[in-house]
């Protein structure tokens, strides 16, 4: 577990998922933590803008892949796609780059403070991501909230204020409280669902006459 309830939250749903094959990771690195919690008999490529990040290549995500059409069987993107403003490339060159039946698995934040990596440009609203998605001809879209409750974005937005020592104590009062309110209350869990931390998604890359268009 970490300081940061979203990416608990990311790391709870990665545990679910299973990969045999392939897997391009954008924006990753040697070291990603997640490499260790997705099953399956897999093989990771990670791609960093700098090879000081410990990585398997090197090139900018904004630009034209230097890979192959279809190598990959899944694509991961965690907590990336904020940083980079040609975000529709990577979507277009993820769909080439994955094999027919591929899956794109990736996660961004929403209600969550401005951070830079070198840049931090976009927040992106479910509905966003599913036509973003859609319009680059992936399909059986799965979006979900990470992260739900007023007091998990108070802790998430503000936890660089409280000293380490305090960190998981208040990570874990937040999603304390947001658990009693969310059991009790309609309206607090349907504003919830309005302000997520961000959200989980896997898209496919499924072989059907809409994806051969």
């Amino acid at each position: 577990m970490t300081y940061s309830i979203i990416r608990d939250g990311e790391y709870k749903k990665l545990k679910t998922i299973s990969v045999d094959g392939l897997i391009l990771d954008l924006g990753g690195n040697f070291n990603s933590e997640y490499h260790d919690i997705i099953k399956g008999n897999h093989t990771f490529t990670s791609v960093n803008i700098s090879a000081q990040y410990g990585c398997d290549m090197v090139f900018d995500i904004q630009k034209s892949f230097p890979i192959e059409d279809e190598k990959f069987d899944a694509v991961i993107c965690m907590n990336v796609l904020e940083h980079v403003y040609k975000f529709n490339n990577v979507i277009e060159e993820t769909f080439r780059v994955l094999r027919h039946g591929g899956s794109f698995i990736f996660a961004v934040p929403f209600m969550h403070h401005i951070h830079g990596s070198p840049d931090d440009y976009f927040r992106y609203t479910r509905s966003a991501i599913e036509e973003m998605l859609k319009e680059n001809k992936f399909e059986n879209i799965e979006i979900e909230e990470i992260g739900l409750g007023l007091f998990s974005v108070f802790y998430q937005s503000a936890s660089g204020m409280f000293p380490s020592f305090l960190k998981g104590f208040f990570k874990n009062l937040a999603v304390f409280i947001d658990s009693i309110f969310f059991k009790i209350s309609k309206r607090y869990r349907n504003v919830s669902k309005r302000i997520p931390l961000g959200y989980f998604v896997i898209a496919r890359k499924v072989y059907s006459q809409n994806s051969r268009e």
